[in-house]
């Protein structure tokens, strides 16, 4: 009997689920609140300069005809940007401001990420016969986490646009950091 699919596409296989909007941000060490965020992005990169040898064209000798080439490391820069609404919970835009505005006293930022359906209340794992018929379960109460920190946040800019269409105010901040750690939170269990 074949159990072709209705378009003739390739076969798929569905192997789980998964929620991702088990998100928090947090200043580090400090109860200062962050308003009502709308999107964080953070950039971190590393200068890397590739270094020819002009007296050897691949022509010959030890490099076999490959011309040799050499990666040389250097500085990292991070940058990010916090993308809010300004609403109710905006009292403490000061203590924002001073925390993460001072030159002097740069902040660690910690972003926390977790996926899985394991962390959603009440949730049950789904059986799903597969192609072998066999019952495989997925979304058994587990969930993954990952938490980035940027290491010595400072704010270098602060946008404030709103338009008469909707009358939110959007407040957009600009932060360069030294250093970003990236922590793997492993896997826990979930409230199901």
């Amino acid at each position: 009997m074949s159990h072709d699919g209705v378009y003739s596409r390739q076969r798929t296989e569905f192997k789980g689920s998964f929620a991702s909007d088990m998100a928090s941000m947090s200043l580090a060490g400090t109860g200062t609140p962050l308003g009502i965020v709308q999107s964080m992005t953070l950039t971190f990169g590393q200068q890397i300069a590739r270094i020819y040898d002009v007296s050897n064209g691949g022509t010959g000798g030890q490099a076999g005809g490959k011309v040799p080439i050499f990666y040389v490391g250097g500085r990292t820069t991070g940058q990010a940007t916090i993308a809010r609404i300004l609403g109710p919970s905006s009292g403490t835009l000061t203590a924002f401001y001073a925390e993460l505005g001072n030159v002097c006293s740069p902040q660690d930022l910690a972003f926390t990420f977790r996926a899985g359906c394991g962390a959603v209340a009440g949730s049950r794992p789904t059986k799903i016969a597969s192609t072998t018929g066999e019952s495989q379960f997925f979304g058994n109460g587990q969930y993954n986490s990952t938490k980035y920190t940027l290491i010595a946040s400072v704010m270098t800019n602060l946008q404030v646009t709103v338009a008469s269409q909707d009358m939110l105010v959007n407040e957009s901040v600009t932060l360069m950091f030294a250093n970003l750690e990236c922590v793997d939170g492993g896997q826990g269990g979930g409230g199901g």
